[in-house]
């Protein structure tokens, strides 16, 4: 149970696990919404993720010097298992879902948990896969995202395979019981504190990390803007409701196959130009949206955005693991609160805005030439071919 190998494949099931759990709130709005089931308005279920966005945010930032004091197995089972009682306390929830006025204080506070939880395993899990292999440490990185995200769109897949929203406890049931067994399978493994773990004894924040920061920050707002509000981009833009929500799958599908292929190319070809130009074949996507709007490339021009969009969060992760790696866990940590607070921004600012289609893709084009702009300040002496 201890060797590298079952200890790589516990590490990454767990990554892609971690993406199903985290989601599972979203992928059931439509229980939560459902007057005969959970009852929520439409503004109980937006403020319901407000814990959400605020936890992780916290335990991001928290979870390298946790890490630091008591290991990396501790953490991330602990939050493994916060996450698995949010899950286990929804599903025991439809033995008591006639109680409606109790329904929406428990489900924040789970909610929380889950952020919680979230924001411990993936801030942990980042650098684990990293130290796992010794040359590769970005492509270990964006093979890790990759299956996370896989994870986040296998809930709502989950959701649809169910079909009677009637049904919705079933979900919840099958996460906790998959996740429970890869939970106690970690239970055995033997994970060593290492390097990547161990924070500097004078602690200090390197300044160019607060680069890498402010980078990751414009990032999630861009993230966020087109994965909360992507189908409302394209119906303004003269796609129906159908075409405009896989537009919106097709934008996470490019996130997710620039992933996958930068995971495994990278090991064999220098990928480190298009990572750095990445930022601006995403605001020249933008621009054509702009001045353009073709419906009859729409729907590729969102996989584009999230194909060049792909590597740009992991990658910063996995390069600046590469550039400081005494601070490892520190830039997982940081850079994740970083994409969080641009996606939780948002998210829950845009909403206010939705005339205002056209400034909103200006200020998104303007965001991805500075991270353009940062990333090749950021170049200047540094270890960026390792990383790539």
């Amino acid at each position: 149970m201890n060797t590298r190998r079952i200890t790589i494949i516990v590490i990454f099931l767990l990554a892609f696990l971690t993406g199903v759990n985290f989601v599972i709130f979203p992928a059931l709005s439509t229980a939560f919404t459902d007057s005969s089931l959970f009852g929520l308005s439409s503004s109980q279920f937006g403020n319901l993720f407000i814990p959400q966005v605020i936890c992780i945010i916290i335990s991001c930032l928290g979870a390298p010097f946790l890490v630091n004091k008591w290991g990396p197995k501790l953490v991330l089972v602990s939050g493994v298992l916060l996450m698995l009682i949010s899950t286990g306390a929804l599903w025991i929830l439809h033995y008591f879902i006639t109680e409606k006025a109790a329904l929406f204080p428990v489900l924040m506070i789970l909610v929380a948990c889950t952020g919680t939880g979230f924001g411990l395993s993936i801030t942990t899990l980042n650098p684990l896969a990293a130290s796992l292999f010794e040359k590769g440490n970005s492509s270990a990185i964006l093979l890790l995202q990759f299956l996370v995200g896989l994870g986040t769109s296998t809930s709502p897949l989950m959701m649809n395979l169910i079909g009677n929203v009637k049904y919705w406890m079933y979900v919840p049931g099958c996460i906790f019981i998959v996740v429970g067994l890869i939970w106690i399978a970690l239970l055995f493994l033997k994970i060593g504190k290492g390097t990547f773990f161990t924070l500097p004894e004078h602690f200090k924040l390197p300044g160019k990390l607060w680069w890498f920061f402010a980078a990751i920050m414009l990032y999630g707002g861009v993230e966020g803007t087109f994965g909360s509000f992507g189908g409302i981009i394209l119906k303004d833009k003269g796609l129906d409701n159908s075409n405009a929500s896989l537009g919106l799958s097709l934008f996470w599908g490019g996130i997710a196959v620039n992933r996958l292929l930068f995971g495994i190319f990278s090991k064999k070809a220098d990928l480190s130009s298009f990572f750095l130009f990445a930022p601006v074949g995403v605001a020249a996507l933008i621009l054509l949206l702009l001045v353009y709007p073709d419906v009859r490339i729409l729907l590729l021009m969102m996989f584009l955005i999230g194909f060049f969009m792909g590597s740009i969060f992991p990658g910063s992760i996995g390069w600046g693991t590469v550039e400081f790696p005494a601070y490892s866990v520190v830039v997982s940590g940081f850079l994740m609160a970083a994409n969080q607070i641009g996606t939780g921004v948002a998210t829950n600012v845009l909403g206010h805005f939705p005339r205002y289609i056209s400034s909103i893709l200006g200020i998104l084009m303007i965001f991805m030439f500075l991270i353009c702009i940062v990333f090749f300040c950021l170049k200047k002496d540094s270890r960026i071919k390792e990383a790539f």
